[in-house]
């Protein structure tokens, strides 16, 4: 629901930069789709192609490109910075695995109760929207403390620092995933799927609340959004993503611990969207690629990962202020514009 289901007309300036005018959101929709299905392609063939570690990476990219797309909903969509958001990876990893392995559940079920746990938890950070500015930033800060925390400390549960072992197959009716192409194929799947469904989203009328909402809250607010509702559902749903992605996390690594969760992986999300472009959904793919490939062929320098990740957040915000995708599709639109002139008599 939007401000123009509610009897109020957003201006121009809140259509969103996806939609700026209605004549350009079909264009402008066609080309988000090219851009997937090249993503999804090249995501397929690269990693296949060569199997070994290169698909072992593939897989470790899916799960946080996953996740990444739910931060983008909350960040950059809505404008709601999230400084816990692996938290909610981490309810979505260790609701799966829990349930596979304490109750016997099909991954699909377990995977369902993932996103539910990681969606109740979501709706309970949400309550802390009542606090403005910089507390609600702080707040998020400790809520994915708390749940951190409780990772380590609920040992009969979680298993504490020594964490999981023993994760068994993703098993989907009578088939099981058994090798490490047919866990990609999921994963890319599964992605697909949750990349699509936020490509309608976001070019529909609450992907348009929700970037009027990001740009300016009080301005949303004045033609009539109901900024707390579109606030709780921008939460809600990017932690309910992180969910999903979290539940792959087990599968990919065979094992899961508190220390994939701390408040170190929360900022590498936030860099991830934020070089690959704040506000896209490319953005978001493009991103976790790079963060999570770039530091495997650079293991030599493991030391300096953190130092490497905040020059390459400062030099993003300086040199690319709209990060990868924002700089590619600005390029695009040159292009566009340079062949219309051309072709004008």
């Amino acid at each position: 629901m939007s401000a123009e289901s509610e009897g109020v007309t957003l201006p121009a300036s809140y259509q969103g930069d996806a939609a700026p005018v209605r004549s350009t959101a079909g264009r402008h929709l066609r080309r988000d789709w090219l851009i997937f299905a090249s993503l999804m392609g090249l995501g397929l063939a690269l990693p296949i192609g060569q199997g070994g570690f290169t698909l072992y990476l593939g897989c470790i990219v899916a799960f946080h490109a996953i996740a990444a797309l739910g931060l983008q909903v909350m960040v950059g969509l809505a404008g709601q910075l999230s400084l816990g958001h692996a938290a909610f990876v981490g309810i979505g990893a260790y609701a799966s695995i829990l349930l596979e392995k304490r109750l016997g559940l099909p991954f699909p079920v377990a995977c369902l109760g993932a996103v539910a746990a990681a969606t109740g938890a979501g709706l309970l950070m949400a309550q802390l929207i009542r606090l403005s500015g910089v507390y609600f930033k702080i707040a998020t800060f400790g809520f994915g403390v708390i749940v951190h925390q409780i990772l380590t400390n609920w040992v009969p549960l979680t298993g504490g620092t020594a964490g999981i072992r023993g994760v068994p197959p993703i098993g989907v009716g009578g088939f099981q995933v058994t090798t490490r192409l047919e866990l990609f194929l999921v994963e890319m799947a599964v992605l697909a799927l949750v990349y699509a469904a936020l490509l309608r989203l976001t070019h529909g009328r609450i992907g348009r609340a929700f970037r009027a909402l990001g740009q300016d809250e009080v301005a949303a607010r004045s033609v009539g959004i109901r900024t707390d509702r579109y606030r709780v559902a921008a939460i809600t749903i990017g932690c309910a993503i992180a969910g999903l992605g979290g539940s792959f996390m087990p599968h990919v690594f065979r094992f899961v611990s508190p220390e994939s969760f701390t408040w170190h992986e929360s900022l590498l999300f936030l860099i991830m969207i934020t070089v690959g472009g704040l506000g896209s959904l490319p953005g978001a793919v493009i991103g976790a690629t790079l963060l999570v490939v770039l530091p495997e062929y650079l293991r030599d320098f493991a030391q300096y990962k953190m130092l490497a990740y905040g020059v390459l957040l400062i030099a993003a915000l300086a040199v690319m202020p709209r990060g990868i995708a924002g700089q590619a599709a600005r390029a695009m639109n040159a292009v566009e514009r340079l062949r219309r002139v051309g072709s004008r008599p």
